[in-house]
């Protein structure tokens, strides 16, 4: 006589319904992506603790000739300068001028700096000041900017931008620096920098070091000197 199976198969069926029931009861993990933030991408989200513009301020009417204030961290320079560019909302560059070290720059500490950016009359209302990192390497990674929004006064353009009071002349400014880039107050100490060499530094070499219409000793922007410096850090981009 065959042994009775059906015992056998109840006590499975029975297993397997507990099991199924069981599984049921588990809250299992959700399997949906978890959800992503994006960093922050304002002005200065990437210059943080390194550079604080004092003038002009995020969306201030402006006009040219453009006096940019502010500090930034020693090694935001090179020889004591970085560049000041500004575009209009088409991506047009409408002028370029180094920011100049107003003291000791071989630091890690803050150091203030100026320029007069002279700049063609736009053609939009508003645009972007971008003031870069130097960066002599021309590794991307060493890249970095700040970009500060800004309207253009259009309706207070003045027709003249040539101040005709400021003396032609280098009297009272003096030529500093290893390589002569500098142009500082005769009444100022000597500016110590390190003795790198840079094309754009050629460019100042014919440029007219001389008080300019804030009453600070600057390098004249002309056109000659602005095409020279934007052509020198094109070349050290590439």
């Amino acid at each position: 006589m065959k042994p009775l199976k059906l015992p056998i198969i109840v006590i499975i069926i029975v297993l397997i319904t507990a099991a199924v029931l069981l599984v049921s009861d588990l809250k299992l993990p959700s399997l949906e992506p978890a959800p992503t933030t994006s960093p922050s991408t304002g002005p200065d989200s990437e210059v943080s603790g390194l550079i604080k513009v004092v003038q002009p301020v995020k969306n201030e009417r402006v006009v040219s000739p453009l006096i940019v204030t502010g500090e930034a961290r020693g090694y935001w320079y090179f020889e004591a300068s970085f560049p000041v560019k500004i575009y209009d909302d088409n991506g047009t560059e409408l002028g370029v001028i180094p920011a100049q070290a107003q003291s000791e720059w071989m630091t890690e500490d803050f150091v203030p700096f100026r320029a007069i950016l002279k700049f063609a009359k736009p053609t939009t209302d508003t645009g972007i000041l971008v003031l870069e990192k130097d960066n002599p390497s021309g590794l991307p990674e060493h890249d970095a900017q700040l970009r500060i929004p800004v309207r253009f006064d259009l309706a207070n353009w003045p027709d003249n931008q040539v101040d005709e009071s400021v003396p032609p002349s280098s009297r009272g400014c003096k030529v500093g620096g290893c390589s002569s880039q500098l142009c500082v107050d005769e009444s100022e100490e000597d500016v110590v920098t390190t003795c790198e060499f840079k094309a754009e530094y050629a460019c100042y070499q014919s440029a007219k070091c001389e008080r300019q219409e804030d009453g600070q000793c600057g390098w004249t922007p002309t056109e000659e000197l602005v095409t020279c410096l934007r052509s020198a850090w094109e070349a050290e981009a590439q």
